[in-house]
């Protein structure tokens, strides 16, 4: 029970992450790097092209990684139930 409930809150935590640097990626304002936004409340991301395209994709892939141990995880608990069934 312990190790669904551990699966399903990675599973969260990765989509959260998608989100956030979906988030961050299609943010609408610029500026010149004076101003920016704060993420994952510490985290300051100045309001540039390159900052949220960086920080944007940076968080939709380890998002994605979080999401896909969530899954593999999942798999080798059904690998393994198999073999001691067999």
């Amino acid at each position: 029970m312990l190790k669904i409930f551990s699966r399903i809150i990675l599973l969260i935590i990765g989509v959260y992450v998608i989100y956030q640097g979906y988030s961050i990626y299609t943010f609408s304002a610029r500026s010149d790097g004076s101003t920016g936004i704060y993420k994952f409340i510490w985290l300051f991301i100045p309001a540039t092209d390159y900052h949220l395209h960086t920080y944007g994709i940076a968080f939709i892939v380890i998002g994605a990684i979080i999401t896909l141990t969530s899954f593999a995880l999942y798999r080798l608990s059904l690998k393994g139930r198999k073999i001691v069934q067999d």
